[in-house]
């Protein structure tokens, strides 16, 4: 079994910001040469997350709601 490790940087501007890493994740895959196996994406830091959803336009403004309802600012 071959297992590969690379890290992929992302500058966000906080405060719920939303990054689709698809074409990053897949430029990675590409790169490391294997052709069968798995992915695994993590991320450091406790008020980050990663998460598999459709990214589309109707996200950018239902997701931060949610997340003001679930954990209000204040």
């Amino acid at each position: 079994m071959n297992i590969v490790t690379d890290h992929i940087s992302i500058a966000t501007k906080g405060d719920c910001d939303i990054v689709d890493i698809t074409s990053d994740v897949q430029s990675a895959v590409e790169t490391s040469g294997l052709r069968h196996g798995n992915v695994l994406v993590f991320v450091a830091g406790s008020t980050a997350g990663v998460t598999t959803i459709e990214f589309e336009p109707g996200l950018l403004k239902d997701l931060p709601e949610l997340f003001e309802k679930i954990a209000p600012r204040n």
